[in-house]
């Protein structure tokens, strides 16, 4: 397994992948848009990530020796309100037939010396405390995130878990 950047050769699969494993999506979120504009520099990208307040955005994926086939993505990107400060860790997940192999915990790692190396104070990230993203908040308890927030999912029994990551 290698971790290259997001690509348009690799985008459709990046998509495809995000979509199984985060089903409900924000629609002004969702990865095919958050994906997509990150990999353009043109000035509908940038108003459309300013919409939703973001600064920066870039992506990368897991990418199987093998098959060349996407199994994990990550990504970090940058809201107006902390960029100074923080990043944010984003689409972070690994195709089901991959977990268990440390792929995850590789995405991460390579998130957090990211981080670092431009400078941040600290890596956030939100997740749920849906039962399906129980093995990634181990993951981050292992790597030093701590809860620093929640609030309720309009429309469901989740909450949404906000954590941060002291760089």
């Amino acid at each position: 397994m290698h971790i290259e950047p997001l690509s348009y050769k690799t985008l459709e699969a990046a998509i495809d992948l995000v979509n199984e494993i985060f089903p409900h999506q924000n629609l002004f979120e969702k990865a095919s848009l958050t994906f997509r504009f990150s990999l353009q520099n043109s000035i509908i990208s940038q108003l459309a990530f300013s919409v939703i307040g973001i600064t920066e955005a870039r992506y990368w994926v897991a990418i199987d020796e093998d098959s060349r086939k996407v199994i994990g993505t990550t990504g970090l990107y940058c809201y107006k309100k902390d960029r100074d400060e923080a990043y944010w860790l984003g689409w972070t997940c690994v195709a089901p037939e991959a977990r268990g192999q440390g792929i995850g915990g590789k995405l991460v790692d390579f998130c957090i010396a990211k981080a670092r190396t431009a400078g941040k104070q600290f890596l956030r990230l939100y997740t749920s405390n849906h039962s399906n993203q129980a093995i990634a908040q181990i993951l981050y308890e292992k790597r030093g995130f701590r809860l620093i927030g929640g609030s309720q999912i309009r429309g469901t029994q989740f909450k949404k878990l906000y954590c941060e990551l002291e760089l």
